[in-house]
């Protein structure tokens, strides 16, 4: 019995589907034409491939109703060839409970791990032609249903028109650019046709892929990211990488400062979560110039929760700091706060749309979202999260944070977003939260380091807190200062935000 085609039209008879059942199945090798599940039996011919779910076992009502919902979703997906129609079939001797065959047929097609098994030079842009329509259905898929393919090239495939499709029925949940960093790394190391050439137009193809589904730049950095910490065994391979990622980037990524002065300093300050708190920033930028300290981190969210952000971003803009991009400052900048954040947050970036201009929009759709160097990492959210700024350093998250700085080799991550200053630390096999108004990192292999919030904070405390760090003695010191916060708690109320928000200026969150 068909339940129907992707393109609804049925192409395939009944006869067509029964012979192919009495063929012998052809056995599935990785790396070999055809590959699966073991659970998958496959027979075929000249010019269609049939699939046996064997691993179903079911009634004949819930094997119709399994396959009608598969066929829904694969409709909607529309990755997979017009042509590929899903059946059930009752065996001539019922198998015991009366279950029934599910499977699917469609057009036999040439699988891109075997097409690419002998690249020459005159098939080269037809090769790299099919990457860029699988990174289109890719990407497409992922932005419209958040789901993503299996990225192997034996699940895709193309047929005698030279179009590509997916053959797999699979489908999994989009994990932001992490099994897509891990596909390119095995393509770069398998595929021996892919030079320096070949991954400076693969690219600029991503590139524009990323800006057309996602409208976001931020996943330049993302996908970047995550395709550095991917092994490449040899430097050619590396060079592969690097050629890509200039080119994901199209070379126009310029830090906003040279991260060399923050480097060098012995005394560097550390902020995070401005929140657009006008006075409890020049407080503390009052106290540095007091002190003669010129570099410092801000570890992100210049703007959000706070009546201030147009001030609080011409302030910083003064100064020669290093300056993370945040979740609010993201959200602000590409005007997609709906999701991720609370009624309270989403409320005052709306109305802080209003209250910046053009070019501090761009400014903070510009910052970087992370720094690393030998000595340390700067980051808003946590190291483990691929955004960057979404995830929170936390007890229930630091174990698997210092976890990622003890594979990286990184002794220190400054970071914010919790609004909570203090260490989460490893020392040896011991790991421990530590607050204490002076830390000295010598006694510490990892560290996990928030300076507090100059804008919210979030332990009680009236303030605003932030640190100061010897890189010379590897001693952090925090500071929390009082400001006057009667002008905040007017502006607030005058634009009627979440009582809340204040409530936490006045420490009584």
């Amino acid at each position: 019995m068909f339940i129907g085609a992707i393109g609804d039209q049925l192409t395939f008879t009944e006869q067509h589907v029964l012979s192919l059942l009495q063929t012998q199945k052809t056995d599935l090798f990785h790396g070999d034409t055809f590959t699966g599940r073991p659970g998958t039996l496959i027979h075929i011919d000249a010019h269609a491939v049939l699939k046996v779910r064997s691993e179903l076992h079911l009634d004949l009502f819930s094997a119709k109703r399994w396959v009608v919902q598969a066929l829904e979703k694969e409709k909607n997906y529309q990755v997979h060839h017009p042509q590929k129609t899903w059946f059930i079939a009752q065996p001539t001797i019922p198998a015991a409970g009366g279950e029934v065959l599910i499977g699917n047929i469609c057009p036999r097609m040439q699988p891109l791990h075997n097409l690419f098994a002998s690249v020459t030079p005159e098939t080269t842009t037809l090769c790299v032609n099919y990457l860029g329509k699988l990174f289109e259905r890719y990407f497409r898929l992922a932005k419209t249903h958040q789901m993503r393919l299996d990225e192997g090239l034996s699940n895709f495939g193309v047929d005698a028109s030279g179009q590509l499709y997916y053959l797999d029925d699979d489908i999994y949940v989009w994990d932001k650019f992490v099994s897509c960093a891990h596909m390119l790394g095995v393509y770069f190391r398998s595929q021996s046709w892919i030079n320096t050439d070949i991954a400076a137009q693969l690219g600029k193809i991503v590139h524009s892929l990323i800006l057309e589904h996602f409208s976001d730049a931020h996943y330049f950095t993302v996908l970047a990211e995550l395709l550095r910490d991917v092994f490449m065994p040899s430097p050619t391979q590396r060079e592969v990488v690097e050629v890509f990622i200039n080119n994901l980037y199209l070379k126009q990524h310029q830090p906003i400062i040279s991260h060399n002065n923050v480097v060098n300093q012995r005394y560097i300050a550390l902020m995070a979560d401005v929140h657009a708190n006008l006075p409890a920033l020049e407080t503390v930028l009052a106290f540095l110039r007091a002190h003669n300290i010129q570099q410092g981190i801000i570890a992100g969210d210049i703007v959000g929760y706070g009546p201030y952000p147009s001030e609080c971003i011409k302030r910083l803009q003064e100064h020669n700091f290093l300056v993370l991009k945040g979740n609010h400052d993201h959200g602000l900048a590409t005007s997609n706060f709906k999701k991720g954040f609370s009624g309270t947050a989403a409320k005052v970036l709306e109305w802080s749309e209003q209250h910046i201009d053009t070019s501090q929009r761009q400014w903070l759709a510009e910052l970087p979202p992370l720094e690393h160097n030998e000595h340390w990492l700067a980051v808003h959210g946590a190291p483990i999260d691929p955004t960057f700024f979404n995830a929170y350093v936390y007890e229930m998250t630091y174990q698997d944070n210092l976890d990622v700085l003890q594979r990286k080799g990184i002794p220190l991550c400054i970071h914010g977003h919790t609004h909570l200053p203090g260490m989460y630390a490893r020392r040896g096999v011991r790991d421990e939260l530590i607050c204490a108004e002076k830390l000295n990192l010598t006694d510490y292999q990892h560290a996990l380091v928030c300076p507090g919030s100059i804008g919210q904070p979030r332990n009680g405390k009236q303030g605003a807190q932030f640190a100061i760090y010897d890189q010379q003695d590897k001693v952090i010191t925090f500071h929390n200062l009082t400001y006057n916060v009667e002008p905040m708690v007017y502006l607030m109320r005058q634009h009627q935000f979440p009582e809340p928000l204040i409530n936490l200026l006045e420490g009584k969150g």
